[in-house]
């Protein structure tokens, strides 16, 4: 019995999705940004982009680019489950970082090497280290980080990009290229703290001056932001104290939305961050041509989530809140151009709202292999073709606060998640709800995208307004997760380590 009919006949006695009859043709390379803002891609925001990102640009020439995707959740891991299982958070069950992924779920590795794949990832972080459930699937998963806490102010393992590029290579050359390869790479670079190589600070030097990303400076900036809301003689949570206990209604709707001049400092060292990531990529792609694999591989894109600076209450973060800041990313699909499909893709913008749930099921039809049934994303396959097609509405979720909110909604008998903020995307209308502040708001993103006009009281919305209502009601009654818990081998590791190097306290909570 050969490798890949033995595989299906696993597959289909497992009742996984069921695969093309004969072996798949294409090679399928999955990246993942972590961290990584939408409008710092100038194939989407254009000429006036804050970050220059050449390779991305041609990947996305190559491809379909979706303009208006939204990630499910904002924060690293419950972000990438929803991604490799095609479903909402409180189906996965994955509340935040720090929580196992439960093996009950079906992961894409799962299901392309129950249908003939080699799987392979590498990890730019420790978020998805293999202790939180998430190399469900993968036959080689590199989890060798070189960067490691505290080191340069680093809040978790990771490595850099260019060191994720080599190790994604490594794997690639090792490969059988006559048997199928599924390759996962994550990257880590624009996530804080924001620390670009030597090369790119220079030349980013005027916009930067002597600033530096370190957790240390980030905490000033929020405190500094919070200051213009609370007054001088109110003590200002700062990042830490609102990551815990959350962000008050008064930091939430009366936040200037403007820049001090560290904000705008630390602002051009996360552009730098982007550019340095859009280089690693472009070595990776080079790469993948020299070895034979890119007319042979569907290159798929995304991120996790993005990153608020100080436009909202949520400065320097992300998890907090629900704004396009945070939840809208990239999103590219690319085909090789001997694949029948690919004049149909290449060169298409498209301005549809879709959801990283939707790379699950669009990946597989692609590839003619049939969805599981706990697959919550769309198909969008006749989007692609250019048929009418009703996405439907898009939502994401906050994973922060902590203190005391999964609590009280376990005592309710719902998600962990429910009393943090949830949004609603539907056509030009983006709702948003925050429970635990007994806050809404709503927004017109064609004529509002920086989300600065709080629409909730408009009367003339008010048919809108409930339309959006009903469907975030409808999306959180489908709530059912699968049991999680929370991993915390991390935090004694962490408080080992940062004690070792002199620094006193420890941590109490995972990485963000």
């Amino acid at each position: 019995m050969t490798y890949f009919k033995f595989l299906l006949a696993t597959a289909l006695l497992l009742g996984f999705a069921a695969c093309s009859p004969t072996p798949p043709p294409w090679h399928v390379v999955l990246i993942s940004l972590d961290t990584t803002r939408a409008d710092h891609l100038s194939c989407i925001a254009g000429p006036d982009s804050r970050a220059q990102t050449p390779a991305l640009d041609l990947l996305a020439s190559e491809g379909v680019l979706f303009l208006q995707a939204q990630t499910a959740a904002v924060t690293t891991l419950s972000a990438h489950s929803s991604l490799m299982t095609g479903t909402w958070p409180h189906s996965h069950g994955v509340v935040r970082n720090g929580f196992e992924l439960n093996p009950v779920n079906q992961t894409l590795a799962e299901t392309l090497g129950a249908c003939g794949y080699r799987t392979r990832a590498v990890l730019g972080s420790f978020a998805l280290d293999s202790r939180f459930g998430f190399d469900q699937g993968f036959e080689v998963f590199d989890e060798t980080f070189d960067l490691l806490v505290g080191a340069g102010g680093a809040d978790q393992n990771q490595r850099l990009a260019e060191h994720v590029t080599r190790a994604a290579l490594s794997r690639v050359r090792e490969h059988d290229q006559d048997e199928p390869l599924f390759l996962f790479a994550h990257y880590f670079d624009p996530h804080a703290p924001y620390d670009p190589p030597l090369a790119l600070r220079e030349a980013w030097a005027q916009q930067i001056g002597a600033a530096v990303g370190d957790p240390l400076t980030v905490e000033r900036a929020v405190k500094a932001g919070q200051k213009l809301v609370l007054g001088p003689d109110v003590p200002a949570p700062g990042l830490a104290g609102t990551i815990r206990g959350g962000l008050s209604r008064e930091l939430v709707e009366q936040h200037p939305g403007t820049s001090a001049v560290l904000d705008s400092q630390l602002a051009a060292l996360y552009a730098a961050e982007v550019e340095a990531l859009d280089a690693a990529l472009g070595v990776l792609f080079e790469g993948l041509r020299e070895e034979g694999l890119w007319e042979r591989t569907i290159v798929v894109l995304t991120a996790d989530h993005g990153e608020t600076f100080s436009e909202h209450a949520d400065r320097w973060n992300h998890g907090l809140w629900v704004h396009d800041t945070t939840t809208h990313v990239p999103l590219m699909i690319r085909l090789p151009a001997a694949h029948p499909q690919a004049e149909r893709f290449r060169g298409q913008r498209i301005s549809t709202v879709v959801s990283t749930v939707d790379v699950y099921p669009t990946l597989l039809g692609v590839l003619d292999i049939e969805v599981g049934s706990r697959v919550q994303g769309v198909d969008l396959g006749p989007l692609l073709r250019g048929e009418d097609f009703d996405r439907g509405a898009v939502f994401s979720e906050a994973t922060q606060p902590w203190m005391g909110l999964e609590e009280a909604a376990h005592e309710r008998g719902h998600w962990a998640n429910s009393l943090k903020p949830h949004s609603v995307r539907k056509g030009r209308w983006k709702y948003i709800r925050a429970p635990y502040l007994k806050l809404e708001q709503l927004f017109d993103m064609e004529a509002d995208p920086g989300e600065q006009n709080n629409l909730f009281q408009d009367p003339a919305l008010a048919e809108i307004l409930a339309d959006l209502r009903g469907e975030l009601g409808a999306y959180q009654e489908l709530e059912n997760p699968l049991p999680s818990e929370f991993n915390s081998t991390q935090l004694e590791e962490t408080r080992v380590r940062l004690e070792a190097m002199g620094y006193g306290g420890g941590a109490r909570e995972g990485p963000r």
